[in-house]
C-alpha cells in the first residue's frame, strides 16, 4: 500500500484500518493550522485506490471499519467517492462505515439525494472539525462558513442516515470571549445528534497565522484557566447522548466520558483542576507541542 501524503486520523479510530484517498488539504486557510501547508491537494486515482484495497482485503478481509486518510476526502466530490464506496463494497463485504475527515464546506456542495445514496453505501463515521459555532469566532479562525452552515448540514447529514462527529476547538476566540463562545456553540448543537464530541485546544504553531497575529498583538490567548472554564461550559451544557472525549494532546487537562452518564465525574475532574492549576506548568506544557 502506498501513503504519499500526512496519514493522520482522530485517536477513537487508531484501530480503524486505513487506506490513502486524498492527500493534502483543499482549503489550507484555516488560522490556526500549518499540517498540510507542504502539500498540495490531490485526489489518489482510482486505480491505485483500488489495487491498495485488493492488499488490505488480504490481511483484514472482514474489516468492519474502513478510515480513508487525507485532510478532507469528503472534498472529491460525489462521483469519485460513489466510485470509492462500490469498490468497497465489492471487496469488503461486511464493511458498515467507510469513516472520514469533512468540512461543513464540503457538505453544502453535495444534494440531498447524494448525501442519501452515499449513506446507503456505508459513508459516515464523518469527522468535522467545526470548531465552533460561532461567528465571529469561525471568522477568525478562516473557516470559510456559517455558524447557520454548521447546524443545517448536520441536520442533512442526519435526514440522510449518515453518522457523524464533531470537534470543538477552546481557546480559539481569544482572551476573555472562552465561556461565551461554549454557550452560543452548546445552544446550537443541542438541536442536532453527534455520535461523539471532541475537543482540542488552540496551539499556536509556528508560520500559523495565529503566530503572526500574536506577534503583531492583534490577538491575546486565552490562559489555561479559561479553557478549563470553557470546557466546564460544554460539559455542563450539553443535553444528547454522546461521548465527550477531550484527551486530544492539545488538552491540557484529558477527560472523557459518556454524557449524560459521566457528566458529573468530568466536571468533578476538571473543577479539581480549575482550583489547584498551576498556569504557568501548563503554558509551558502547550509551549512545547507540535503539529502531528
Amino acid at each position: 500500500m502506498e501513503f504519499s501524503g500526512r496519514t493522520w486520523r482522530p485517536a477513537f479510530e487508531r484501530w480503524t484500518p486505513v487506506i490513502e484517498a486524498t492527500s493534502g488539504c483543499a482549503w489550507g486557510r484555516c488560522a490556526f493550522c500549518t499540517l498540510y501547508e507542504q502539500e498540495r491537494f490531490r485526489v489518489v486515482p482510482l486505480e491505485r485506490f483500488c489495487r491498495d484495497l485488493d492488499e488490505l482485503k488480504a490481511v483484514v478481509p472482514s474489516a468492519r471499519r474502513l478510515w480513508l486518510t487525507g485532510g478532507d476526502p469528503f472534498q472529491m466530490g460525489f462521483r469519485h467517492l460513489e466510485d470509492r464506496a462500490l469498490a468497497v463494497r465489492d471487496r469488503l463485504i461486511k464493511m458498515q462505515t467507510i469513516a472520514m475527515f469533512a468540512s461543513v464546506r464540503d457538505i453544502k456542495r453535495y444534494s440531498d439525494r447524494e448525501l442519501h445514496r452515499l449513506s446507503l453505501l456505508r459513508v459516515g463515521g464523518l469527522v468535522i472539525g467545526m470548531e465552533s459555532v460561532d461567528d465571529r469566532t469561525l471568522a477568525l479562525a478562516g473557516k470559510g462558513y456559517t455558524a447557520r452552515d454548521v447546524t443545517e448540514q448536520c441536520l442533512r447529514l442526519e435526514r440522510a442516515g449518515m453518522e457523524y462527529s464533531l470537534i470543538y476547538m477552546t481557546g480559539l476566540a481569544g482572551d476573555g470571549r472562552g465561556r461565551a463562545t461554549a454557550r452560543r456553540t452548546v445552544e446550537a448543537v443541542n438541536n442536532l445528534r453527534p455520535r461523539f464530541f471532541g475537543t482540542t485546544s488552540l496551539t499556536i504553531f509556528p508560520g500559523s497565522r495565529f503566530e503572526r497575529r500574536v506577534r503583531e498583538g492583534s490577538f491575546a490567548t486565552a490562559s489555561e484557566a479559561e479553557r478549563i472554564d470553557e470546557l466546564i461550559e460544554l460539559v455542563r451544557g450539553l443535553s444528547f447522548r454522546t461521548f465527550f472525549d477531550a484527551r486530544s494532546p492539545t488538552n491540557a487537562i484529558p477527560v472523557a466520558g459518556l454524557l449524560p452518564y459521566d457528566r458529573d465525574r468530568i466536571l468533578a475532574t476538571l473543577d479539581h483542576a480549575r482550583t489547584h492549576i498551576d498556569e504557568d506548568a501548563l503554558a509551558a506544557y502547550r509551549r512545547e507541542l507540535r503539529e502531528p
